[in-house]
C-alpha cells in the first residue's frame, strides 16, 4: 500500500513539473531568448519522459508529415548550402557550434516536438487552455502596469529609463513590449470573458482590461504589433456577437486616447507619438498614395524631357513610393535579390546576414555607374516571414509551409463558420487561438524572423494549441 502511494506520488510530481513548465510560458517569454530556450526544452524532455512513462497516445496526422518533411528538406538544403565552396562555407570558421546554420537548422526540430507533446498533453486532459489564459492575465497586466509607469514616471519598476516614444518595461532596451502583449493579451481577454461572463461585472472588467492592454501597446512604441493588435480587435467585433459590445466600447475609448496622445502628449519638449504615427498613418493612406502615383505618372508622360520623375531602372521616386518612411523597404528588397539567385531551394538558415555583405559591395558599384537609390542594406533577417522563407527555404521550403497554413486556415474557418456559443461555452477559448494565428501568417506586415527563439516560440506553441484545438473538435 505504501509503495502504491510513493508511486502515484512520483506520478503526481512529475505531472504538477510540466504544468509549471507550461503555463509558466507568458512569464518566460518576458525574461528572455535564453529562459524560453530552457524552458522549452525542460518541457520537452519532461513531457517526453511523462509521455513515456504514462504510456500516452500519439496523434499523427497529415499535418505532422508536412512539417516533418519540412524541417528535414530545411536542414539538408541548409547543409548543403554551407558546406558547398564559397562565401556561406567561410563564414562558418568563425562561427561557434551554437550559432552555426547547420546546427541550428537541426535544433529547429524542437518546435515539431514542442507540438507533439502539447497536443498529446491536451489530448489525455494533463493541461488546458484555462490555466495558460490565467498566466496570461497576470503577465500581460503585469506588463501594461509597467509600461504605464514607465511612461507616466519615466522609469519602470526595474530602473529602465523611458526612450522617446519607447516605453519597453521589463524588457529593458528591447524593444518587443507591443509584441508581447499582441500575442499574449487575446489569451486573457478570453479569460475573463470564459471565466465571468455570468458575473455583472464581466463587461466592465473587459473594457478596462482590454483598453489596459491596448493603451499600453500604444505606448510601447511597437506600431506594427499595435496594427495587428487592432486587427485583432476587429475580427473578435466581427465573429463574437457576445463580446462585440465590451470590444467596441474598449476601441472607441482606446481612440480617444490615442488622438489625445498624437495631439498633446510631450516628452522632453517633443511630442513623440505625433512624429512616429502621423507618418505611418500617412503611409497607410492609400487613397492619397494612389492619386500620388497617378499624378506623377500622368506629369511623366506630359513631359518626356523630363525623365526624372522614374529612374532608369524604372523605379519610382521617393514621394510616390508606399510606407516609404519604413526601414524595412530596402530590407525587403535586399531578400528579394537574394531568393532570385536560388528561387527553388533558397540559401539556407541566416543566410541573409552573411551574403548581404558581398551583395552590398556589387550594389555599391553599380550604383557609381547609374547613380540610382541604394538597393541593398544588410540585416539579420529579412523582417517578414514569407520573404525569408523564400530567401532561405526557396519556393520548396516556403510551399511545403504555405500548404501547412491553408490546410489550418481551412479547418479554422470550418470551426468559426459553425461556432456557436450556447452550444457548448467552452470552445470560446480557441477562438483567440485562431485569430493570433490568422494575424501571425498575414502576409503584409513587417516581422521579426521566423526562426529565432522568442518568435518562433511562440508561433509554434500558439499552432500547437491550433492543432489540439481543431483536432479536439473534430
Amino acid at each position: 500500500m505504501l509503495k502504491l502511494k510513493i508511486i502515484k506520488n512520483q506520478k503526481f510530481s512529475e505531472i504538477k513539473l510540466v504544468e509549471v513548465l507550461f503555463y509558466t510560458f507568458p512569464l518566460w517569454f518576458i525574461l528572455g531568448n535564453l529562459v524560453v530556450s530552457i524552458n522549452t526544452l525542460l518541457f520537452i524532455i519532461a513531457s517526453l519522459f511523462l509521455i513515456k512513462k504514462m504510456k500516452l497516445t500519439f496523434r499523427f496526422n497529415n499535418l505532422n508529415w508536412l512539417l516533418i518533411i519540412f524541417f528535414l528538406y530545411f536542414f539538408i538544403s541548409t547543409t548543403i548550402q554551407f558546406l558547398s565552396p564559397g562565401i556561406l562555407n567561410n563564414t562558418l570558421k568563425n562561427l561557434s557550434l551554437e550559432n552555426n546554420p547547420i546546427f541550428k537548422s537541426f535544433a529547429l526540430i524542437r518546435f515539431f516536438l514542442l507540438i507533439i507533446v502539447i497536443d498529446t498533453l491536451f489530448f489525455n486532459k494533463i493541461i488546458n487552455f484555462e490555466k495558460l489564459f490565467l498566466s496570461s492575465l497576470i503577465c500581460t497586466s503585469f506588463v501594461c502596469s509597467d509600461i504605464i509607469l514607465q511612461y507616466l514616471t519615466g522609469y519602470d519598476l526595474f530602473g529602465y529609463k523611458r526612450q522617446g516614444s519607447w516605453n519597453a518595461g521589463p524588457f529593458g532596451d528591447e524593444w518587443i513590449a507591443g509584441s508581447y502583449l499582441k500575442n499574449f493579451s487575446f489569451f486573457s481577454f478570453f479569460y475573463i470573458f470564459q471565466t465571468f461572463k455570468k458575473k455583472n461585472f464581466c463587461t466592465p472588467l473587459l473594457i478596462f482590461v482590454i483598453t489596459l492592454h491596448l493603451v499600453a501597446t500604444l505606448l510601447s512604441g511597437n506600431k506594427m504589433p499595435l496594427l495587428l493588435f487592432l486587427f485583432g480587435s476587429v475580427l473578435i467585433v466581427l465573429l463574437i456577437k457576445n463580446f462585440r459590445f465590451a470590444m467596441s466600447i474598449s476601441l472607441l475609448i482606446f481612440l480617444s486616447i490615442f488622438f489625445l496622445l498624437i495631439n498633446y502628449d510631450k516628452y522632453e519638449n517633443t511630442n513623440h507619438y505625433e512624429a512616429s504615427y502621423k507618418a505611418l498613418l500617412s503611409d497607410l493612406n492609400i487613397v492619397k498614395f494612389i492619386k500620388i502615383k497617378k499624378d506623377a505618372l500622368i506629369k511623366q508622360d506630359s513631359k518626356k524631357s523630363e525623365p526624372n520623375k522614374i529612374s532608369k531602372d524604372g523605379r519610382l521616386p521617393e514621394e510616390i513610393i508606399l510606407l516609404r518612411h519604413s526601414e524595412y523597404n530596402r530590407v525587403f528588397q535586399t531578400a528579394i535579390e537574394l531568393w532570385k539567385q536560388r528561387p527553388l531551394t533558397g540559401s539556407g538558415l541566416k543566410s541573409l546576414r552573411f551574403k548581404c555583405w558581398n551583395m552590398l559591395a556589387k550594389d555599391n558599384i553599380e550604383r557609381t555607374i547609374s547613380k540610382r537609390p541604394q538597393m541593398i542594406v544588410c540585416a539579420n533577417h529579412a523582417h517578414n516571414y514569407y520573404l525569408e522563407l523564400l530567401s532561405e527555404a526557396g519556393i520548396i521550403g516556403a510551399s511545403l509551409l504555405v500548404i501547412f497554413f491553408l490546410i489550418l486556415l481551412k479547418d479554422s474557418f470550418h470551426y468559426l463558420k459553425r461556432y456557436n456559443q450556447q452550444i457548448n461555452p467552452g470552445e470560446n477559448l480557441l477562438v483567440p487561438i485562431i485569430i493570433l494565428f490568422f494575424l501571425e501568417i498575414w502576409p503584409i506586415k513587417s516581422t521579426g524572423s521566423f526562426f529565432t527563439t522568442w518568435g518562433a516560440t511562440f508561433f509554434w506553441l500558439n499552432i500547437g494549441l491550433l492543432i489540439t484545438g481543431l483536432s479536439r473538435k473534430t
